[in-house]
């Protein structure tokens, strides 16, 4: 019997010690990955911010010249001739039945100095089978005489006073060139320089073609 004691006492003198719960560096990793987690998504949002307000900063694309619609038809005016051959004015109405050829032009026109004894040279192999006006609005009128001189251009050089007949053909950029059929309908248009390939293209639609 007292041996079965003993054992007994041994057991209740001995009890197992509860375990404790882990707060140590445990802890510390899940805090710190929530700070990096919340960190990170800050970032992200400042970041698009940055972005969308420096889109805001940039100008929409503006679309390219175009001119007005090929089939439409080519707005009647009445112009005076101020260099070339000819005195006194142009009405397009009056030309019904003849290919012409609009050449909105400046002197002050880079590509438009290129293009011109290309359109003289031109002008003069057609022989009468097209029509061929330059049109100008951004000189001033009294020197489109003595330009016309200078470069022995023989084609009529109109002024379009207040830029009307521009506005009318949507003339937003210069050189731009017209190619109006027999009927006043516009077969062609370039907003841009005319080269020896583009001219004879144009006049094509018209129906011309030169040997």
């Amino acid at each position: 019997m007292s041996q079965v004691s003993s054992h007994l006492s041994h057991k209740i003198q001995q009890p197992e010690e509860p375990a404790l719960p882990t707060t140590g560096n445990g802890g510390k990793h899940v805090r710190r990955r929530t700070r990096l987690v919340v960190l990170s998504i800050l970032a992200c949002v400042l970041a698009l911010g940055a972005f969308f307000a420096a889109l805001s900063f940039f100008p929409a694309p503006r679309p390219a010249p175009t001119g007005l619609a090929v089939g439409s038809a080519a707005p009647t005016f009445v112009l005076p001739i101020y260099g070339g051959d000819g005195h006194g004015t142009i009405a397009l109405r009056a030309l019904r039945w003849h290919p012409v050829v609009i050449n909105f032009w400046s002197e002050s026109c880079p590509p438009c100095l290129i293009e011109m004894p290309m359109l003289q040279r031109t002008y003069l192999r057609g022989q009468g089978k097209f029509l061929l006006l330059g049109v100008d609005q951004a000189d001033p009128q009294d020197d489109i005489g003595p330009f016309g001189r200078q470069h022995q251009i023989t084609y009529p050089l109109l002024f379009d006073r207040g830029g009307a007949v521009n506005t009318a053909y949507h003339v937003t950029a210069i050189p731009t060139t017209y190619f109006v059929d027999r009927q006043g309908i516009i077969r062609a248009v370039f907003v841009t320089q005319l080269t020896e390939r583009t001219l004879r293209q144009g006049l094509a639609t018209i129906g011309v073609t030169l040997t």
